[in-house]
């Protein structure tokens, strides 16, 4: 950690201190201490690693079907610009709609289990395809007038000039959904009530007026995201060693 960063996190402690000897409510404000007692009950916990396991579970199964949806809109797209021009409409619809709309439609539909997987993938999609359409329609023309002139087979095109093309796409768009997918998934675990979760977790503690477990909650929900938008990073600069 930078010496920057460490100061920075001691002003907000000392701040965050301060707020709650002001206030004298734990339940309004919760000590830093209460807070890092909480978290290390949370961590010796066997629910907390069910609890996380589950939500990144249902997660990733929303993030991976709208990685590998988008993929296939996006290629049929570059390959065909009249579906391009037919699904653009459909496209537009997804992006409009608001998360909260997604949620109670995906909870009437499939309930509190199956929603939270529909949920990411309904607002992971339009930004995977957005951004690999995107990618696609500014490969070089140059590039795209010689495949014409010289026509390969599809899987060819797909190995050795779409993948490379979109592979750099999909490490940067992928790690900002990853992050957006957990937000949004452990929000609809809230709404939907899952019977296991961090969603539930965090839920229950609501009802308690547990302030410290929210808030240890919130530090663990935040360590999962710069943990995998480290992965991603780590990702992204094996692909740039590789293409130099």
């Amino acid at each position: 950690m930078k010496k920057e960063h460490f100061f920075s996190v001691v002003v907000l402690l000392c701040i965050w201190q301060i707020a709650a000897m002001r206030v004298g409510n734990d339940i309004l404000i919760p000590y830093p201490l209460q807070t890092l007692s909480a978290t290390l009950q949370l961590l010796g916990s066997s629910v907390f690693y069910k609890a996380v396991g589950l939500t990144l579970f249902r997660v990733a199964k929303g993030f991976v079907l709208s990685l590998m949806c988008a993929l296939i809109i996006s290629i049929l797209s570059d390959r065909f610009p009249l579906f391009r021009d037919l699904f653009h409409p459909v496209l537009v619809i997804f992006r409009t709609i608001p998360n909260i709309s997604y949620i109670v439609m995906a909870l009437i539909w499939l309930g509190a289990e199956g929603a939270v997987s529909a949920v990411s993938f309904m607002i992971l999609f339009p930004v995977f395809c957005n951004a690999f359409t995107n990618r696609l329609e500014g490969t070089d023309r140059i590039l795209k007038e010689a495949e014409r002139l010289y026509p390969e087979t599809f899987w060819y095109r797909l190995r050795y000039r779409i993948f490379p093309e979109l592979w750099p796409e999909i490490l940067a768009t992928g790690k900002t959904a990853a992050g957006l997918g957990l937000k949004v998934g452990i929000m609809a675990e809230i709404l939907g009530q899952v019977r296991a979760g961090i969603g539930r977790s965090m839920n229950y503690a609501r009802l308690n007026l547990d302030t410290p477990v929210i808030v240890a909650w919130t530090i663990v929900i935040i360590a999962i995201s710069v943990i995998i938008d480290r992965i991603f990073s780590w990702l992204q600069a094996q692909q740039m060693k590789e293409e130099q």
